[in-house]
């Protein structure tokens, strides 16, 4: 497939926010969205800000994983969020919404599997998030580096062959990268407005986990199985043991086991 460069005219032509999205810095290749977006924050950038590339060299994951980004097919995006307390709060649900909605806009059924990655048909990853935090002087700032499987295709990647699809593969055509990336503005800016309480459900109803058993590894501790029980209103996973004790799981990886 021919690469097209990003057409920053036609993706501001879609912005429907205030903040978000309205300063962009776009890289034809960098080594981190991440590390741009922190050096973008340290120079005063407002809030809303983001930096865009092509490719990264060395992007990441969670827990310090690489994160494949090859140039010129997907989108790979980390924003500069400076928020109050209340939109501290609605971030962990906000932004993972805001990433499923845009990918349902396209057409993909795309649900969330806890706690930020975007998967379709139970088992293929089309996205994936780290949400970094810092404080400064003015309060805390959020960055969400998000990378979205476009136009390309993982599946020739022999470590990505079985679990990571994208839209083009779903949908059987190219995806317009603007109008995804402009979606996934203007939602995150709606949503981060609203109350935790009012998101819950709506992540609830995307919820790839809810129901089912789950193995879940915490740092260095035994992996031990649960039933996903619930997300509260932080974000967190809310699992049941065997025993019936309830456990909120704010920071782990989580496997979905097979039915029966």
């Amino acid at each position: 497939m021919e690469q097209q460069l990003f057409d920053r005219e036609r993706f501001d032509s879609l912005l429907e926010t205030y903040a978000i999205g309205r300063h962009m810095e776009y890289r034809l290749s960098t080594d981190s969205t991440m590390n741009d977006a922190r050096a973008l924050a340290a120079s005063g950038a407002s809030h809303g800000a983001m930096v865009l590339a092509e490719e990264q060299t060395a992007g990441r994951g969670r827990k310090g994983r690489a994160f494949h980004s090859p140039a010129g097919e997907n989108i790979y995006v980390t924003f500069v969020l400076r928020l109050d307390v209340a939109g501290l709060r609605a971030a962990p649900l906000a932004i993972p919404l805001a990433v499923a909605h845009a990918i349902r806009a396209t057409g993909v059924y795309a649900r969330i599997k806890w706690p930020n990655d975007i998967w379709v048909h139970g088992d293929r990853k089309v996205s994936g998030m780290l949400i970094d935090s810092e404080v400064d002087g003015g309060g805390t700032i959020v960055f969400p580096g998000i990378g979205i499987n476009v136009n390309g295709d993982p599946t020739q990647i022999p470590e990505l062959a079985d679990i990571a699809t994208s839209l083009r593969l779903q949908l059987g055509s190219p995806v317009d990268r603007e109008s995804l990336l402009a979606g996934l503005c203007n939602e995150m800016e709606a949503l981060l407005a609203q109350p935790a309480k009012e998101l819950a459900p709506a992540y609830r109803d995307l919820s790839l986990v809810l129901g089912r058993q789950v193995t879940i590894a915490e740092g260095s501790n035994p992996p031990y199985d649960a039933l996903a029980a619930d997300i509260a209103e932080d974000g967190s996973l809310v699992v049941e043991l065997a025993d019936g004790r309830r456990l909120a799981v704010t920071a782990a990886e989580v496997s979905v086991r097979p039915a029966g």
